[in-house]
């Protein structure tokens, strides 16, 4: 699940982790923030226009944005019925850049090097008693769990297609869900196994 790293010897993998993660930060709030659509259109094509400057396959692109046919498009549709198609193109343009964005952050940096600049980042709230380690694990793996459950979501789908099935994709949340609680699960039994909380 956390083997997302691209390796690549492009300008953004270059990049400070430090750098990626507070510009993933301040981007991400920006694209929250924006109103009008053709606002969001823009910092769409920006964050797409990253993705060839990273030098990364077009898998990477796709393979994130494969969920969001149908999640995205279901919310979509309901905003277009409910609030009107401004609002409904605005989610239509925030949602993958929100994404994708993130994504990029994942693909182009190592996980060893998320966790060491988070936590060193945090390191003075160890002054008030919150765990700077377990901090960077926590952002860490939120942001990696975006694009991972991406990857689940197209095998999920793609075993669904082989076996014929052509109902509606919302099918695929149970099973999703199915795997998040596995990889939970996993997870909290890798960190004890390594005595995380004991750990400085």
């Amino acid at each position: 699940m956390l083997a997302l790293y691209i390796p690549r010897t492009s300008p953004i993998h270059r990049l400070p982790a430090w750098v990626k993660l507070v510009a993933c930060l301040i981007g991400t709030t920006v694209i929250a923030l924006l109103g009008p659509p053709w606002t969001l259109a823009l910092a769409l094509a920006l964050t797409l226009a990253l993705y060839p400057l990273a030098r990364l396959p077009l898998g990477a692109l796709t393979g994130a944005l494969a969920p969001l046919l149908v999640i995205g498009g279901a919310i979509v549709t309901l905003q277009l019925t409910l609030s009107g198609w401004q609002d409904a193109a605005a989610t239509a343009l925030r949602l993958p850049a929100l994404v994708l964005l993130a994504s990029l952050v994942t693909f182009t940096t190592p996980l060893s090097d998320m966790i060491e600049t988070v936590t060193r980042g945090a390191a003075p709230l160890a002054r008030v008693g919150v765990s700077p380690p377990r901090i960077g694990l926590a952002v860490t793996l939120a942001l990696r769990f975006i694009p991972a459950l991406a990857k689940d979501w197209r095998e999920i789908e793609q075993a669904r297609a082989a076996r014929g099935a052509r109902s509606f994709g919302f099918l695929a949340i149970g099973p999703l869900i199915l795997r998040i609680l596995s990889m939970t699960n996993a997870l909290g039994d890798a960190i004890a196994a390594r005595d995380f909380d004991s750990r400085r």
